[in-house]
């Protein structure tokens, strides 16, 4: 036995192979005195980071856009939404859906690029009726929001009961979302109560954005090597 092996030295030259975790900083340290790591050095194994970085901020924006349009704080058409919800919401949240698969986070993906579908498909849907590029006649547009709705509402509630394995805070942000959804279906079905319904979805979306800004900085302290504050709560579901 040789003098480098007695010290537990690695000859220099030798290819190492050793299991590391993504996100962990390699250095010629760890590969042991006088090896050669086979990679490069000073890099992040993986791509790492966290999409929802830029995920979580993106859809708060888009959200709050729609929820001041339906409260009425400011007036606006609809379509006055798109610039935010599809430049500002919809393009960042898909990147943040790409990066998600980039780093094997499936369920990321899922959620990130399912919302970027809900933000693109609302763009399309206000400027296609906006500009009757449907040719969809002025008595079925209402059915057409409705059929637009209650199928997100749908994978929405799904996504929610998914999501009970999450930090609490997140199954709530679905819930509030839910709920938005459901009373503007009922707003675009009873018109007697449309401003009323409208007005309180506006206001379901509100408290969701909050909870998003909440979620955000936890998130924005994490990445910076910071406390993981303030909490998110508990998983609902085991």
């Amino acid at each position: 036995m040789t003098d480098q092996q007695n010290a537990g030295m690695i000859p220099a030259g030798a290819v190492v192979a050793r299991d590391i975790r993504i996100g962990t900083t390699v250095t010629a340290a760890d590969f042991g005195a006088g090896a050669e790591p086979a990679g490069p050095q000073e890099v992040q194994v993986g791509a790492g980071g966290d999409p929802l970085v830029i995920g979580v901020p993106a859809f708060v924006v888009g959200s709050l856009v729609l929820g001041i349009v339906l409260i009425g704080v400011s007036p606006i058409p609809l379509a006055g939404m798109v610039p935010v919800i599809l430049a500002g919401t919809s393009f960042f949240q898909l990147v943040a859906a790409v990066w998600a698969i980039l780093l094997g986070q499936g369920m990321v993906a899922c959620i990130m690029a399912l919302f970027s579908g809900f933000w693109a498909s609302l763009t399309l849907l206000l400027l296609g009726l906006a500009h009757n590029w449907y040719a969809i006649p002025l008595s079925m547009v209402g059915n057409e929001e409705l059929i637009f709705f209650i199928a997100w509402d749908v994978i929405f509630f799904f996504l929610m009961i998914i999501m009970l394995r999450l930090p609490a805070i997140y199954p709530a942000i679905l819930a509030l979302a839910v709920a938005a959804v459901t009373l503007v279906i009922f707003g675009l079905e009873f018109a007697g109560a449309t401003t009323t319904l409208f007005q309180a979805a506006g206001a379901c979306v509100i408290a969701f954005c909050a909870l998003g800004v909440w979620a955000f900085m936890h998130i924005g302290s994490v990445s910076l090597g910071g406390p993981a504050f303030p909490p998110l709560g508990p998983a609902l579901v085991k």
